[in-house]
């Protein structure tokens, strides 16, 4: 008896794709855009400590090159970022715990 391995094509046609990434503006765009997120978390794992330092006990959403907006809740950094022009896939937003739990494993 012959094993037969049965490939089958994605539902998702090449068409749809392409029309997908057109409406994003492309592969590169897309590239520049996870770039840009990539940048916003280095930025805040590297900034953290100061960070709580300065805004201890507050919501903070960070982007590539900046804090971006700064609250008492998710909603209001979320809602101050999008004013300024940001979406959620730009910024990293974080509670900035003062004094976290300790994590034991």
């Amino acid at each position: 008896m012959t094993n037969t391995i049965k490939i089958q094509k994605s539902s998702i046609d090449e068409e749809y794709i392409e029309d997908v990434l057109a409406q994003v503006g492309g592969v590169e765009t897309l590239r520049e855009g996870a770039d840009d997120f990539h940048d916003a978390v280095a930025r805040m794992w590297s900034e953290r400590d100061s960070l709580t330092e300065k805004f201890p006990d507050k919501w903070v959403a960070v982007g590539k090159d900046s804090v971006v907006s700064v609250g008492n809740s998710i909603e209001e950094v979320l809602s101050d970022s999008e004013a300024a022009g940001f979406g959620s896939s730009d910024v990293v937003v974080e509670f900035l715990d003062a004094n976290p739990k300790a994590l034991i494993l």
